[in-house]
């Protein structure tokens, strides 16, 4: 995943939980390395804050 591209949560339930819309997508605002070595995102969705520092298995690259 790199800036800009378009992503959905894989995980419904955590979409949820944050009152975002089940099938809601959002655009990859940063792309940072986790101290594991996986990636960080921060996404943007509309309507919605910022979500900062999610890991980004959380996401499904759209298109």
């Amino acid at each position: 995943m790199v800036p800009g591209d378009q992503v959905v949560f894989t995980r419904l339930d955590v979409a949820e939980i944050l009152g975002i819309w089940r099938h809601a997508t959002g655009r990859i605002v940063d792309v940072l390395p986790a101290i594991d070595g996986s990636e960080v995102v921060d996404v943007q969705f509309d309507g919605h804050r910022l979500l900062v520092g999610y890991i980004a298995t959380l996401f499904q690259r759209v298109g």
